[in-house]
C-alpha cells in the first residue's frame, strides 16, 4: 500500500541557476518587499516596502499582485500591472528587481515505507517537525527521554561546540545505528564549519561532507534519509561518500525565519542496519532545539558586536554643536537597528590665514549608506573619517566630494551606495557652499514664512555609482531669521500604521507653520513627527539637523 503526502505550493528563489531558498505559500496571502516584517524580505534599495503579494484563492489556485511598486514585478517576462491579479501557473517565473522566484504548484508525493529501490526519502521540516513525531517513533518512550536528554545538553553555560558535542552523544544513544555524527553551522560568509563529531569507533579526523547532501539538506532545506548509499541513484557514483558510509540521516537547521542556520548527520557503515522513515522523523524533530542553540549562540555573539559597533559609531557622532555667534544649532538621530547608515557631523575648518577674530567657516555634513543595520554602519565609519579629514583641510564641497567618491568606487564595494549633503557655512559673509551626491534637497524657512528648497546644482551622483561623477556647487546666502533642515529619506518615507509616509509636502507644512529658530523648528518636525508615526517602529534610519541665523530685533 502506498502513502500519499500532500506538499504546498512554493516558491523557489534562485540566483544564477542555484537555489537559494524555498518557500512554502501557507495561508492566504504571502506578501514580498523591502520591509523586515513581509513574509520574503528582500534587503534591496529598489525593492519597495511593499513590493508584491502572492494570494491564494479559494480554488487553490494562485495569483500575484504588483502593489504599485517603484521598480514593477515582471511575470514570465511581462510587466504586471499594478493591483491586477494575474494567475500563477507550474514554472511561472516572478521577478522582482534582481530576485528570482519559480512558483511549485501543490502536488503530492507517493512513497512505500518499506520500498528500498527508492531509498532516499525527502521531506520539509515544515512536513517533519509536528508535535506527533515521538509518537511516531519505534520506541515512544526512549525518543521522548532522548528529547529530553538532548534538550538538556544544548543548557548550561559552556560554549557552543561543547553542548552540540553533548547532544550529538545523546542523538547516537538514542539512534544507535549512527556509528558517527556530526553538526555543521552555516557561517554568514557561507562557509559550513564542523562545530562537534564524534564517533563511536573510537578518536577519528573529522569527516568530510557530501556537496551533494550539502545541496539537498541547506539548499533546498530538506531532510534526507539514505537508507542504502549503493542503491540510492543519487549516491552510488559518489565513490567517497560510499567509501565511508553505508545509511545516513541528516536534516537542516532551520532558524526562527526558516533560512537554514546549519545541518545536523548521522551516518553508519553497517549493510545489515538501515535508518527508516522514523529515525529521520526524530532527527528532524530534534533538530529544532539543536538550531535554536545555534541561533541563540549567534544572537548573543551579534549582540555583542551591534553593542560595540554602537559604541564606535556613536564616537563618529560630533559631541558638542558649532559655537557660531548668531547662529543655532539643532539635530535629531535615530537608527532603525542597533546601529545605522545615516551619519552627521560638525567640521571646523582649519584655516592659519584667517585672523583669529574672524569666525571659522564650518562644514555641516549629513550621508545616508543604502541600507540600514551593520553594513550600512561599517561603511558609513569608513567614510565618515574621510570627509572629516579633507573638510577640516579646507576642500571645497566639492572637491570632498570627488575625492570621497573616486576611493569608495576604488575599493570595489559595489551593492552599496552613499548620499551625502555637504554645506560649508561662511559665518562671516553669511554665505553657504551647498553641494550634493544624489541627496535630497535642504529646505530653507525664509523669514516670511515661505519654504523653499536649497539650489543644488546638478543634484550630483550618489557616492559609488560612478567614479567620473562631476559634483560641482553652490553658493547661497543666508538672511536673518531663517532657517535650513537637512533629513535622510528615513524622514520623508516614515509610515503610519495604515503605511502612509509622512511626506515631503507635510514637511514643508511643519516648516512653515513654525517660527522662531533652529531649535524650534526641530521639535516641531519632531511632534508632528511622532504623531504622525505613534507606536509605528521605523524602518529606516532618521536623522534631521536644522541650522538658522538669529532673527533681527524687531
Amino acid at each position: 500500500m502506498r502513502s500519499r503526502e500532500s506538499v504546498g505550493a512554493t516558491l523557489e528563489m534562485v540566483s544564477q541557476g542555484r537555489t537559494e531558498r524555498v518557500i512554502e505559500l501557507r495561508g492566504t496571502d504571502l506578501h514580498i518587499g523591502r520591509h523586515p516584517m513581509v513574509g520574503v524580505p528582500l534587503d534591496h534599495p529598489k525593492v519597495s516596502l511593499y513590493h508584491a503579494r502572492i494570494e491564494r484563492r479559494f480554488d487553490g489556485t494562485y495569483r500575484v499582485v504588483d502593489l504599485m511598486s517603484k521598480n514593477a514585478t515582471h511575470l514570465d517576462g511581462v510587466r504586471l500591472k499594478p493591483y491586477e491579479p494575474t494567475e500563477v501557473r507550474e514554472g511561472s517565473r516572478i521577478r522582482i528587481v534582481d530576485y528570482e522566484f519559480i512558483f511549485h504548484e501543490a502536488a503530492a508525493r507517493v512513497g512505500a515505507p518499506g520500498e528500498v529501490a527508492k531509498s532516499t526519502v525527502l521531506g520539509s521540516l515544515a512536513d517533519l517537525s509536528s508535535s506527533g513525531l515521538v509518537q511516531r517513533a519505534v520506541d515512544p518512550a526512549g525518543a521522548l527521554l532522548g528529547v529530553i536528554e538532548v534538550v538538556r545538553a544544548l543548557g548550561g553555560a559552556s560554549n557552543l561546540d561543547e553542548r552540540l558535542s553533548r547532544a550529538l552523544g545523546g542523538l547516537m544513544t538514542i539512534l544507535p545505528k549512527g556509528t558517527r555524527g556530526f553538526v555543521a553551522t552555516l557561517e554568514p560568509d557561507g562557509s559550513l564549519p564542523l562545530r562537534a563529531h564524534r564517533d563511536a569507533r573510537g578518536p577519528a579526523g573529522p569527516p568530510v561532507l557530501s556537496r551533494t547532501l550539502i545541496e539537498e539538506v541547506l539548499r533546498k532545506g530538506r531532510a534526507i534519509l539514505i537508507k542504502d548509499v549503493y542503491v540510492d541513484e543519487r549516491f552510488k557514483d559518489h565513490e567517497s561518500l560510499s567509501a565511508a558510509i553505508r545509511t545516513a540521516i541528516c536534516a537542516p537547521l532551520l532558524g526562527h525565519d526558516g533560512r537554514p542556520v546549519g545541518m545536523v548527520q548521522l551516518d553508519g557503515v553497517s549493510p545489515h542496519e538501515q535508518f527508516r522513515e522514523e529515525d529521520l522523523d526524530l532527527l528532524a524533530a530534534l533538530a529544532v532545539p539543536i538550531a535554536t542553540a545555534v541561533e541563540n549562540d549567534r544572537l548573543v555573539r551579534e549582540q555583542a558586536s551591534w553593542a560595540a559597533a554602537a559604541e564606535i559609531q556613536r564616537a563618529l557622532l560630533p559631541r558638542a554643536r558649532p559655537a557660531i555667534p548668531g547662529y543655532t544649532f539643532w539635530e535629531f538621530y535615530r537608527t532603525a537597528q542597533e546601529v545605522g547608515g545615516d551619519l552627521y557631523d560638525y567640521i571646523r575648518v582649519e584655516d592659519p590665514d584667517v585672523p583669529a577674530s574672524v569666525p571659522s567657516r564650518w562644514c555641516v555634513t549629513l550621508g545616508d549608506v543604502t541600507g540600514h543595520g551593520m553594513s550600512s554602519a561599517i561603511l558609513m565609519a569608513g567614510v565618515c573619517p574621510e570627509v572629516r579629514l579633507l573638510a577640516r583641510a579646507g576642500y571645497t564641497p566639492e572637491e570632498i566630494l570627488t575625492d570621497v567618491n573616486e576611493h569608495f568606487y576604488d575599493s570595489g564595494i559595489s551593492n552599496h551606495y552613499v548620499t551625502m549633503m555637504l554645506i560649508e557655512v561662511d559665518p562671516a559673509a553669511h554665505r553657504l557652499t551647498v553641494a550634493s551626491a544624489g541627496h535630497p534637497a535642504p529646505l530653507v524657512r525664509r523669514v516670511d514664512g515661505r519654504v523653499d528648497l536649497m539650489d543644488c546644482p546638478g543634484g550630483g551622483s550618489p557616492i559609488g555609482v560612478d567614479r567620473d561623477a562631476t559634483y560641482r556647487s553652490a553658493g547661497v546666502d543666508l538672511a536673518p531669521g531663517e532657517v535650513v533642515v537637512l533629513y535622510s529619506d528615513g524622514l520623508v518615507d516614515a509610515v503610519d500604521h495604515r503605511l502612509r509616509p509622512f511626506g515631503l509636502d507635510r514637511l514643508k507644512k511643519v516648516l512653515a507653520q513654525t517660527e522662531g529658530a533652529a531649535d524650534q523648528v526641530g521639535e516641531a518636525i519632531l511632534a508632528v513627527l511622532s504623531e504622525h508615526m505613534k507606536d509605528q517602529r521605523p524602518l529606516d534610519d532618521l536623522s534631521i539637523v536644522c541650522f538658522g541665523r538669529a532673527a533681527e530685533p524687531s
